[in-house]
């Protein structure tokens, strides 16, 4: 019999852990820890007869999907032993890092100011993972200008993409491209009508637009009224549909408010200022102002150079410091904000985990609107004078 010194014996058996490692690993797998080492969410796609995304939703508690469907993949997932390797993919994910591009129409505009904060708080969290942003800013809402921007992004080696798009049909041309070449997108802050996107994060614009009707109803006491709507452009949706959600409440219920027209801003306080100067001298019985988007600052100014403030109601959205200002001056009677924290935020969040393990985000991610008035800025007294 053949003898082997005490050194190879401690190579080979050292204890009785290291044979049954031994044994484990020199034993032919059975089928269940093959699959318990290999299985995906498309093999449990294929056997649940459904899509990724509905085993992706089960998986991570996601809302859209029936309990009993939910039940059923579930239980596929637990008898194939899935489980999600996460932790093995953010290590790999530092050695090979994500870039993420963001392109959106942010010059001149302050409510960006509370987005960027949102995706550099993003960009933060997951730094650590080699994640890192590229930005394109532009002002105004020419297609051609941000198609080029985002094609420098590609260019660079862009692996998502976070947009605010212009609804254009070479912007939609644009997405249906970069589906092509496998780059996810998100759409933030507005959406398209068209288009391949993997998701959108921003307002009900729409709703936001009636709940703007209703507040200039509630303020204008059933007495008749005359409003000016001034929009960002007519190519973004969601302005449109704000103006859509505007008008249609008041047709429907204010029979009292006339609406005088719609006037672009580019998202401009230049042309803001003048549009509403304009307006004070020939509109003699204006009596409010909406804003769906940009130009708030402009249009507040010229109100308070032309002496109307308080006469002319100011509704408009978002909370930026200078509408803060004209709040508490009380040109502004109304601001409505959109969490724009969570614009900025989420869009980068969403696209990570996807580029991570195919994680889907919601079609939809609808941020919460907020009216706004002087009065949630006023500093309350000190104790002791309240109980006076």
């Amino acid at each position: 019999m053949m003898r082997l010194d005490n050194t190879c014996q401690r190579a080979i058996i050292k204890s009785s852990r290291a044979r049954a490692r031994l044994h484990r690993f020199t034993q032919p797998c059975t089928k269940g820890e093959l699959l318990m080492a290999n299985v995906s969410i498309k093999q449990i796609a294929d056997l649940a007869g459904v899509s990724r995304g509905t085993v992706d939703r089960a998986l991570n508690d996601r809302y859209g999907i029936d309990p009993d469907l939910k039940a059923r993949i579930l239980k596929i997932a637990t008898d194939l032993g899935y489980k999600s390797n996460r932790a093995g993919k953010m290590l790999s994910i530092r050695k090979s890092p994500l870039r993420i591009g963001v392109q959106m129409p942010s010059i001149g505009n302050d409510f960006f100011l509370d987005v960027e904060q949102g995706l550099l708080a993003a960009a933060k969290t997951y730094e650590d993972f080699g994640l890192t942003l590229e930005i394109r800013t532009m002002k105004g809402f020419d297609a051609h200008t941000q198609v080029a921007q985002v094609r420098e992004l590609v260019a660079s080696g862009i692996h998502g993409l976070a947009l605010v798009p212009i609804n254009h049909p070479d912007v939609v041309q644009l997405l249906d491209e970069l589906s092509d070449k496998n780059i996810p997108v998100i759409t933030f802050n507005t959406d398209l009508t068209d288009g391949k996107r993997l998701g959108f994060v921003g307002n009900d614009y729409w709703r936001s637009g009636a709940t703007a009707a209703g507040v200039l109803r509630l303020l204008s006491h059933h007495e008749p009224a005359s409003v000016a709507i001034l929009t960002g452009s007519v190519q973004m949706l969601g302005h449109n549909q704000r103006i859509h959600g505007f008008t249609q409440v008041i047709r429907q219920y204010c029979p009292d408010i006339e609406i005088i027209d719609v006037f672009e801003t580019n998202d401009d306080d230049l042309t803001a200022y003048d549009l509403t100067r304009n307006l004070l001298v020939q509109e003699p019985r204006l009596t409010a102002l909406y804003l769906t988007a940009g130009g708030v600052t402009g249009a507040a100014r010229a109100v308070e150079v032309a002496g109307r403030s308080g006469q002319v109601q100011v509704i408009c959205h978002d909370l930026t410091d200078a509408e803060k200002m004209h709040l508490d001056r009380g040109t502004i009677s109304v601001t409505i904000g959109q969490q724009p924290f969570d614009q900025g935020y989420k869009p980068i969040q969403y696209l990570f985990e996807y580029l991570l393990d195919g994680t889907l985000p919601p079609a939809e991610t609808i941020t919460r609107s907020e009216i706004f008035i002087r009065e949630h800025f006023i500093s309350p007294p000190a104790p002791a004078e309240q109980r006076r």
